[in-house]
């Protein structure tokens, strides 16, 4: 199913954003920050001070990378129920960015790093996709230290970020099997980013929450 098709983009091949686009990640990133502050206030944690924090950085680096591979699962969910191109696999995509660009902001990883989104191969299969952000994950686990049942290891920063930025390179090609281009990225953005404010508004919670407000979504 994958012959010819290699596993992994290298993300330091890809023609950067231009700077339409990276004004427009400047503000994504800029509105996820603030979102953070907001959610993890609820929790009643200080985002700022939790991200100065060697150790608990770790623990929200595991934390976003759990949340990205639960909603790489809604995707692959999404695509297998109802085809490529879907709205709601768009808002799906853009879920997977909320923390992405968290996990971005935690190892250093800005705007002016990221490859365009017009600039992914078009040729790429939805299954290689997906199959190329797990394996970025599974970098991004590997960079923790995770084996509990082993001596060693530890936090390793450069493997972090590679992997991060792999992320972003599945992430662009996913989006081009989708047909969807960053300014219709950045407004579903930018509408999903309103909703989680509203949800947290809320008192969001996971036993009561309903997928309602999404349809509201248009690009």
């Amino acid at each position: 199913m994958f012959a010819g098709k290699p596993m992994t983009a290298n993300p330091y091949c890809l023609r950067k954003g231009d700077g339409v686009e990276q004004e427009g990640m400047r503000e994504i990133f800029s509105l996820q920050w603030e979102l953070n502050i907001r959610t993890l206030a609820n929790s009643g944690k200080d985002f700022e001070s939790t991200m100065n924090d060697p150790e608990q950085k770790l623990i929200w680096i595991e934390n976003y990378r759990k949340a990205l591979s639960a909603e790489l699962a809604e995707l692959i969910r999404e695509v297998a129920d109802h085809g490529i191109g879907t709205q709601n696999g768009k808002v799906e995509i853009v879920d997977i960015i909320h923390f992405l660009v968290s996990l971005s902001q935690i190892v250093g990883v800005g705007p002016v790093d990221l490859p365009s989104f017009g600039a992914a191969e078009n040729g790429a299969s939805f299954d290689t996709c997906a199959i190329r952000t797990f394996l970025a994950t599974d970098e991004l686990q590997n960079s923790l230290k995770w084996k509990w049942w082993a001596k060693g290891g530890g936090f390793k920063p450069e493997m972090a970020r590679s992997a991060i930025l792999n992320l972003w390179a599945a992430l662009a090609s996913t989006c081009a099997v989708f047909g969807l281009g960053f300014q219709e990225l950045r407004k579903i953005y930018i509408a999903k980013n309103r909703i989680n404010f509203e949800r947290q508004r809320q008192n969001y919670n996971e036993d009561t929450k309903t997928e309602a407000d999404n349809l509201s979504i248009q690009a």
